[in-house]
């Protein structure tokens, strides 16, 4: 082979060998390409997943109302969503997942106290429910009402109005700025519990009627902005406590 020749055949194995090389980068770069956007798929989804999540945890509240299962089995006390007791049980849900705007305790309806079960309204949660001693004892019966978990500090300007027996109370955290109770409100109990209370000598067959009231108040100077969004779970409890046994006729 003569030197022209063989300068030919190494130009022409230089090409190939650079078109080989470039065809091998190519399909490298498009699989490459391809596990980075799957990668990004399943990072998107996992985002969108957390962030719903998110969304949902800011925008959902409960409120339960529940007896200790010993006492039901001891002293016979038991709840119900209607007067009649026509089906009772010891753990009462209801559903508070409601996205409210502000309102003012002036804006709330004056038959808060007369409609049994959830009757929430557009900006307001009302719950109505009785509490009864099904047993054969005289017993002292104490509840305590409770905020159970708070987000961005939504308990700073609710208020909770609680009906017993149609009389009720509304209850507020005390004013951030140390001053007091919040006006026409009795102040929580303590951190974290709105109001706790003992109902005496309920005789067998008695029963007491609750309406739980909850809205945002806008003219708590605490209803702003980053209040938001918030959330907030509530429970009551109640515990019996024996007081004596009926005496006979």
């Amino acid at each position: 082979m003569s030197k022209e020749k063989l300068e030919k055949w190494r130009a022409n194995e230089q090409r190939l060998a650079i078109l080989r090389r470039t065809a091998k980068e190519t399909k490298t770069y498009r699989l490459q390409k391809k596990i980075l956007m799957t990668a990004l798929g399943c990072l998107l989804s996992l985002t969108m997943v957390i962030f719903i999540g998110a969304a949902l945890y800011k925008n959902t509240g409960s409120f339960t109302v529940g007896i200790n299962k010993n006492d039901i089995n001891k002293y016979g006390i038991t709840l119900s969503e209607t007067r009649d007791m026509r089906y009772v049980s010891s753990r009462l849900n209801a559903n508070i997942s409601e996205r409210i705007t502000n309102i003012s305790s002036r804006d709330l309806p004056e038959n808060l106290d007369m409609i049994d079960g959830e009757h929430n309204g557009a900006n307001y949660i009302a719950y109505t429910f009785y509490l009864m001693n099904a047993g054969e004892s005289i017993i002292d019966c104490e509840y305590e009402l409770a905020i159970t978990n708070v987000y961005k500090g939504l308990d700073e300007a609710v208020r909770v109005r609680l009906y017993v027996n149609g009389e009720y109370t509304d209850y507020a955290k005390t004013s951030s700025d140390g001053s007091g109770p919040e006006p026409e409100t009795t102040e929580f109990y303590s951190i974290g519990v709105v109001t706790k209370h003992l109902i005496e000598d309920m005789m067998p067959g008695d029963k007491v009627k609750f309406t739980i009231v909850i809205w945002l108040e806008g003219n708590d100077p605490d209803c702003v902005d980053r209040v938001l969004d918030g959330l907030a779970d509530f429970d009551m409890h109640f515990t019996a406590l024996f007081k004596g046994e009926v005496e006979e006729a």
